[in-house]
């Protein structure tokens, strides 16, 4: 971490931690939107599903 008059302001990181980081970030905010959905009643059968993805 760098400081500035004692306070945090950057985060210094490698490239590789930086794109983990990033890509969990995204993963969780799916999970997150799926949990919402599914709360509000925004769902379908597993039949409906399949039917839908032609399986």
């Amino acid at each position: 971490m760098l400081t500035s008059r004692g306070r945090g302001v950057a985060v210094v990181q490698s490239l590789e931690e930086y794109e983990k980081a990033a890509e969990e970030l995204g993963f969780l905010r799916v999970v997150y939107q799926g949990l919402e959905e599914a709360r509000d009643g925004n769902t379908v059968s597993l039949e409906e599903a399949k039917k839908s993805l032609g399986i």
